[in-house]
């Protein structure tokens, strides 16, 4: 796993964790609008094109991102904003209550138990992503049906160099994840967000708001999965900035 920084690390610190089958890429377009903060971009495992690995789960993941945050932070955050996968180790990650984070950005975290669908969504996405890395063209509506109507553009933000290997263990632990009970001791500002369009997200919202009274939530109007990050960034960027600083809007 890698750690990148940008900025000064006397002002507030903010970590960023992109979702499955991106890389630190993803929230570059971001950076400019963040020279307020320390910004650190956590690189999953699997999900690098400079060192080889492969992704294991969300508990390694967020085992790696604590042990780097109380080396380096003094185990504290000042932000964390984790999108899809992301936002599944941003869940862990607070749940935990290993490292101290005082806001808490959920960008369509994946925390609902798949069943019975667990297989088939791993293999839907492998071949996917596995279509990808050849050039193969994958259905716009087989995109849309799972990232939202108008969202075919995401594949543009996909890494072709991601195992299949590191995207079956992602998918299994996203599918499978268990909400600790220990989430309910996170008392500081959180935020869910999601596009309008996603299908899956609005029930992650649902069930960590049982968990998280306090939880707020913003909903992206005719937005899918991802999309008001790699097609309006600035917006985006807006509304995190409005999170970190200013207590009630979210």
């Amino acid at each position: 796993m890698r750690f990148l920084t940008h900025g000064d690390k006397e002002k507030p610190s903010l970590l960023l964790i992109h979702g499955m089958a991106n890389t630190s890429d993803l929230f570059d377009p971001l950076l400019p609008f963040l020279e307020d903060y320390y910004v650190i971009v956590c690189e999953l495992d699997g999900h690098s094109k400079i060192v080889k690995s492969t992704f294991i789960s969300v508990t390694d993941s967020a085992a790696k991102i604590e042990e780097y945050v109380k080396e380096r932070l003094q185990g504290r955050l000042y932000g964390l904003l984790g999108f899809s996968l992301g936002g599944t180790i941003a869940t862990e990650l607070i749940s935990r209550g290993n490292i101290q984070v005082e806001r808490t950005i959920l960008d369509a975290a994946f925390v609902i138990k798949m069943g019975i669908m667990t297989y088939p969504f791993k293999l839907l996405f492998q071949g996917s992503i596995g279509c990808i890395k050849k050039n193969i063209h994958v259905p716009k509506i087989l995109i849309e049906s799972v990232m939202g109507k108008g969202n075919s553009g995401i594949v543009d933000t996909l890494y072709k160099g991601v195992s299949l290997k590191s995207i079956g263990n992602a998918a299994l632990s996203c599918y499978t994840y268990d909400i600790k009970e220990g989430i309910r001791n996170y008392r500081n500002q959180i935020v869910f967000w999601h596009g309008e369009n996603e299908p899956y997200p609005v029930k992650s919202a649902k069930l960590l708001k049982y968990y998280l009274p306090q939880m707020k939530k913003r909903v992206f109007k005719g937005m899918g999965h991802g999309q008001m990050l790699h097609e309006h960034t600035d917006i985006y960027a807006k509304r995190l900035i409005a999170f970190m600083e200013e207590e009630a809007c979210f």
